[in-house]
């Protein structure tokens, strides 16, 4: 697998935005915070941040035996880790990294294995909005936000459901260079994609999904608990992490970057966090709850044999 200078670039468009972030918060209240730091809950947050992953892969894998394609449950863990690398493309498309690795490693076709890495973000996206929509009624913020979610999940299944609409949508996408070789057959993709969404796989793929942003958010709230803040109870922090989040991700901002950190800090100033320590919190947040898991991609990109680095070639 091939990478250009777009990668490296976000990179440092992420190096340059928490730069500014901590920059526009005063100093003394950066050091402040961060040597506030108790490391005692170092092991809570990392045991929970990497917890989430679980139950992702489990849909993940779950995801693939549905459409009957068999990997071995080791070799299915690299190519799942390994797609956590490419999260910060633009709405997570770098995760079609998976596909590419299952037909380098496996022989597995890749109009088999994309539509499922789509369905797999859509469950995401989809648990996301359902716990934005949990934590809106928790927050008591402004009710046109829930309209706003509803919408949201509204066209998402529209567009799975009826199939005019995704020919319409996956026919536009493809047209995109870097989907067309992803997107080789429109009708075995939707018939994968309703295979995938029937009653029995939505009930199990939400469940996990929620799942997933369940335990992450718990992560967060011992990231907070580290740095002394406690007047936050979990269930707001679950619906803080996950509507910003979720903002991020329809952004199609690579990574959500800005945009999350963004949101991150003004929730949490709506809940009595002082401005400048919430701009420390969020990158804080955001190096463990986003940057560990790409490191950790990238290492298991390295261990997939797929990994170069070329000018101009993604």
């Amino acid at each position: 697998m091939k990478f250009d200078n777009r990668l490296i670039l976000i990179l440092v468009a992420a190096v340059v935005i928490y730069a500014i972030f901590l920059f526009v918060s005063d100093y003394d209240t950066i050091s402040e915070t961060i040597s506030g730091f108790n490391v005692n809950f170092l092991p809570h947050i990392l045991f929970f941040i990497t917890a989430s992953w679980i139950p992702i892969f489990i849909k993940w894998h779950f995801l693939l035996k549905n459409s009957n394609i068999h990997v071995p449950v080791k070799g299915n863990i690299v190519v799942f880790l390994s797609g956590m690398g490419l999260e910060l493309t633009p709405g997570h498309v770098g995760a079609l990294i998976k596909s590419q690795i299952l037909k380098t490693k496996f022989s597995i076709s890749r109009t088999k294995t994309a539509p499922i890495v789509l369905i797999e973000k859509v469950y995401d996206l989809i648990g996301a909005i359902i716990a934005s929509i949990m934590g809106i009624i928790i927050l008591g913020m402004e009710t046109y936000l829930i309209a706003i979610a509803l919408s949201a999940l509204a066209l998402i299944f529209f567009l799975m459901c009826y199939r005019p609409a995704f020919d319409l949508f996956l026919g536009l996408i493809a047209k995109r260079k870097f989907f067309s070789k992803y997107i080789e057959n429109i009708s075995d993709s939707y018939e994968i994609i309703k295979k995938s969404t029937s009653v029995k796989s939505f009930t199990i793929c939400i469940l996990l999904s929620i799942a997933y942003w369940s335990i992450i958010s718990a992560g967060v709230y011992y990231i907070l608990a580290g740095f002394g803040i406690d007047m936050i109870d979990y269930l707001k922090i679950l619906s803080i992490y996950t509507s910003s989040a979720f903002l991020g991700a329809i952004t199609f901002i690579p990574g959500g970057i800005g945009v999350t950190e963004g949101s991150l800090t003004g929730l949490l100033s709506m809940q009595g966090v002082d401005i400048s320590v919430a701009l420390v919190l969020s990158v804080m947040i955001r190096l463990f709850a986003f940057w560990y898991p790409v490191c950790v991609g990238f290492i298991s990109l390295n261990f997939s044999g797929v990994l170069s680095f070329r000018n101009n070639s993604f």
